[in-house]
């Protein structure tokens, strides 16, 4: 357990009445502490195949939130799809020719009833 005295630096911790006494900086000690970029990184074996299992966990992740059926995504195409009919006057979109003709008696009362409607 470090005292209030020392700081952690780095990978090491620094005791900052020592440090005050030899007049260097935290910098300074950070980067002595610090081994040189070829020594940090040598050791990492595991760099390809880490990017490659992390690649698989993701298109696995994916293919299971796909098959919840919770995709956002999936449900805005499959809405688009029902609606079929589109009002001339506002462009709204419309599943059935019931519910077009409903909203445009209610919304359009004076624009005149387009032809696919009137038979309805």
């Amino acid at each position: 357990m470090r005292n209030k005295s020392e700081r952690k630096c780095g990978s090491a911790a620094v005791d900052l009445r020592a440090l005050r006494s030899s007049g260097k900086t935290i910098g300074e000690v950070r980067a002595a502490s610090v081994p040189p970029f070829r020594d940090r990184f040598s050791v990492m074996a595991r760099g390809h195949q880490k990017a490659q299992s992390q690649a698989k966990n993701l298109a696995k992740q994916a293919a299971i939130k796909s098959k919840q059926g919770h995709n956002a995504n999936a449900q805005k195409k499959a809405a688009a799809k029902a609606l079929t009919y589109q009002c001339p006057v506002c462009r709204s979109m419309m599943p059935d020719p019931k519910t077009f003709k409903q909203h445009f008696e209610n919304k359009h009362p004076g624009a005149p009833m387009p032809e696919e409607l009137k038979d309805i």
